[in-house]
């Protein structure tokens, strides 16, 4: 298991934020979820009911809950959605990579005009986003656990 504080950032005015760029696109159209890797950073798009429960177990909490990758789901405190499908292995070797790329990790929320002009996406980069933007608010955890979660057996 890779474990590795990241510094969370808050824009400095609601709805700012700083374009995502060029990306590879890996789409789950069955639970509206968008992936979007590089090299130097990965990022989700959830819908907008999955959204607000992601911000509340995030926060209001006066500190933030783990964010964990699975094989399968990525956990964030009492909040679970499923890997793209088809697509768990690039994204979670993509959050390795940038994981083992840099000393320093950051989260924070971009966009794309391809997803539209409310989705916003949550970054997981090495690189740290524009200061005239953004602010550092606190950290947060990401665990990357790759090992298989074992399947619970039939009940009778």
């Amino acid at each position: 298991m890779i474990e590795r504080e990241l510094k969370r950032y808050s824009a400095y005015f609601r709805g700012w934020c700083q374009a995502f760029g060029e990306h590879e696109s890996l789409s789950d159209h069955d639970n509206g979820i968008y992936w979007l890797v590089t090299e130097q950073q990965a990022g989700f798009v959830l819908p907008q009911n999955m959204v607000r429960r992601m911000y509340r177990e995030v926060l209001l909490h006066k500190q933030a809950p783990p964010i964990i990758f699975h094989p399968e789901t990525v956990e964030v405190g009492g909040f679970h959605f499923p890997l793209t499908h088809q697509h768990e292995t690039r994204i979670l070797d993509a959050i390795e990579g940038i994981l083992e790329s840099a000393p320093d990790y950051h989260v924070y929320l971009t966009s794309h005009l391809m997803y539209g002009t409310k989705a916003r996406i949550i970054t997981l980069s090495s690189r740290k986003p524009l200061t005239i933007i953004y602010k550092e608010i606190g950290t947060i955890t990401l665990q990357l656990d790759r090992s298989a979660v074992p399947t619970p057996a039939p009940a009778r």
